[in-house]
């Protein structure tokens, strides 16, 4: 294999190891922690992708919708690609701005997760979910910025009977 063909290869083997996203400390062979920024999969809120933002006392602890977080954090420069008020459908875009994540409370530490911006979300992930609508990944740059899709859960329903 040339030297081009290797570099290649490595670089695409890194980014496909550096985009597996955060999870809980292991303190010794079988225990683990959470610590904040850890990412993990909601399955009783239909699959919705949840940020750990604070650790109480106890051991329990606080997380909120993805999507919900990431407006907050001021990572990402946010717009909308599409509107459509009467259907309620919205198309998003969320443009990764690098220079915005040099701070250490996205770093690795005792009791934090390192969050990788760049593996952040996968097409298909469901990063906000509510009573009345679902936000999903449509489509995932490789610099980590992404497009998603809002719906309401009224046309999402009318989608599932007319598929049966």
């Amino acid at each position: 294999m040339n030297k081009g063909k290797m570099m290649v290869f490595s670089a695409l083997l890194m980014s496909c190891f550096l985009s597996i996203p955060a999870g809980a400390k292991s303190i010794e062979k079988d225990t683990y922690h959470v610590c904040k920024n850890d990412i993990f999969i909601d399955y009783d809120q239909l699959n919705c992708k949840k940020i750990v933002t604070e650790i109480k006392d106890d051991g329990s602890f606080i997380a909120v919708n993805l999507g919900d977080w990431l407006e907050g954090q001021e990572v990402y420069d946010i717009s909308v690609i599409e509107d459509d008020e009467s259907a309620g459908y919205k198309k998003m875009f969320y443009e990764r701005n690098p220079e915005k994540e040099e701070t250490d409370e996205f770093y690795d530490s005792e009791d934090t997760s390192y969050i990788n911006f760049q593996g952040l979300v996968y097409v298909g992930d469901v990063i906000r979910s509510t009573d009345s609508f679902r936000e999903t990944v449509t489509e995932v740059r490789f610099d980590g910025s992404f497009y998603t899709e809002t719906e309401p859960y009224e046309l999402l329903n009318e989608t599932v009977e007319l598929s049966d």
